[in-house]
């Protein structure tokens, strides 16, 4: 713990997102080599007016297509939680009320009911002070958990769309 050297695993030039594929040589690393493999295959099976030129190795392009289906899977997840949200407030329990058997009141019985229930209302309106709706601790921690995923996706999406404009700009 005394040997006071400062030690960085990185390569010279890396910037942040994109991978290299190919050494300084022009020769594939075995990541790049994978990946040209996979781009021949891929390629093989599609039309001939829809191929794309794989006669030489294009980083670039791999690094955008990796932008690109990363920014797909991180929509796609944050579709999923706005789905998950909107289950859990549809799923909330809503207050019911009771009905009251009216066949045995007579008219004037159920005139004084009406008045005492407005005037409880009015009264609870003006004095009352209102009471929090109880939440269970298992809905309050899904809720507090889905805001946080939307807000960290959401956050992602936007990192990952800036990164892919920045990639067109470049070109």
């Amino acid at each position: 713990m005394n040997n006071p050297t400062l030690v960085h695993h990185g390569v010279i030039g890396m910037k942040w997102g994109v991978r290299r594929y190919q050494n300084k040589d022009g020769s594939l690393t075995s990541a790049g080599q994978k990946r040209y493999d996979r781009d021949q295959r891929e390629n093989a099976a599609k039309k001939k007016e829809n191929r794309i030129d794989v006669s030489t190795p294009d980083p670039k392009r791999w690094a955008k297509e990796d932008l690109e289906r990363s920014k797909r899977l991180v929509d796609t997840s944050s579709g999923l939680v706005n789905q998950a949200k909107s289950i859990e407030r549809s799923s909330a329990p809503k207050a019911r009320k009771t009905r009251m058997d009216l066949s045995k009141m007579s008219d004037q019985e159920m005139r004084a009911q009406i008045n005492r229930e407005l005037l409880e209302r009015q009264y609870n309106d003006l004095f009352a002070k209102p009471e929090a709706a109880k939440v269970s601790k298992g809905r309050t921690a899904v809720r507090e958990t889905l805001e946080v995923a939307g807000g960290v996706l959401t956050v992602g999406s936007s990192a990952l769309g800036i990164a892919l404009a920045i990639k067109e700009l470049k070109g």
